[in-house]
């Protein structure tokens, strides 16, 4: 694969700009140019920028790192790797797991960060940036599509398991969960539903790919205090905006919770009975009101 700087800089965290002196003062990078002089990178670079930054991050000197050759630069992250904190060590042995397909040792592994940590703060504190984890590794080709598939139905399976534990009350309020049309990423949104759960409220979960029609017909025969729905995948702004617009219609009497990385991304014009939700501690607090 080939990767702009634009890409080092979103896998990285660090600035094209940094990239460039890093380049031109260490000779850190060595990218290959198009015909017009643009810098086009490789996986091995990807990695290697991950693996500097990750040394710089822990207080090693750019001036000094620049000088390591792959073995020195990979053996002192394993050496950093040793001395992370639990969540991070976690993180690390979920992904071995993960990348050996290894179903097994993953939930026992999973069964013991929950035992240590309850659900929420695994959640919070290791699935979410593991999930970050994958997400990068799976642009820079070191993992598969498959690999995240994997893991995605794993941790799908244990939400579903931890949310049925809980018993609701006759009476409790509701929540409606549902993601739009070609929208999949639904780890965040069952988050959602077992807190509601877990704050004794009853959830309606309706999953993925939902259009927009069958949602308006099921409304003529059911009521709900809370509607519920997150934005992952890409949208244009204008059809955000429309889509929040006609929600908002339809669920005129009820607040509408939403969330997601195109909502930060866009900063859509807000409907006023919808809310949007930071996170999931703003979330408990916007369905106990």
């Amino acid at each position: 694969m080939h990767y702009s700087i634009k890409d080092l800089e979103h896998l990285s965290g660090i600035k094209a700009h940094t990239i460039r002196i890093w380049e031109k003062r260490y000779s850190l990078l060595e990218p290959n140019r198009t015909d017009t002089n643009i810098r086009t990178y490789s996986d091995d670079d990807v990695r290697r920028i991950l693996n500097v930054v990750m040394l710089v991050k822990n207080g090693y000197k750019i001036s000094n790192v620049a000088t390591f050759d792959e073995i020195k630069l990979q053996s002192e992250v394993l050496r950093i790797n040793g001395n992370l904190s639990e969540p991070e060590q976690n993180i690390d042995q979920l992904l071995y797991q993960t990348v050996n397909l290894d179903s097994i040792a993953f939930d026992k592994l999973l069964d013991k960060i929950i035992l240590e940590n309850g659900m929420s703060k695994t959640i919070q504190n290791v699935i979410f940036p593991f999930f970050e984890r994958i997400g990068i590794l799976w642009q820079a080709g070191s993992i598969y599509a498959a690999h995240e598939h994997f893991v995605s139905n794993l941790i799908r399976s244990r939400l579903i398991r931890e949310t049925a534990k809980f018993e609701i009350h006759e009476g409790a309020k509701t929540v409606l969960f549902f993601l739009r049309e070609n929208e999949w990423h639904e780890l965040g949104l069952l988050y959602f539903n077992y807190l509601a759960a877990q704050s004794g409220l009853h959830g309606v979960y309706l999953g993925q790919n939902l259009p927009f029609g069958d949602l308006t017909n099921l409304l003529i025969h059911n009521g709900f205090d809370f509607i519920c729905t997150s934005f992952i995948q890409a949208i244009e702004k204008p059809e955000l905006e429309r889509y929040l617009s006609d929600l908002s219609l339809v669920f005129s009497k009820n607040k509408i919770l939403i969330s997601g990385r195109q909502i930060a991304i866009h900063k859509p014009k807000i409907p006023s009975n919808t809310i949007v939700i930071k996170n999931s501690n703003d979330f408990r607090r916007r369905i106990l009101i």
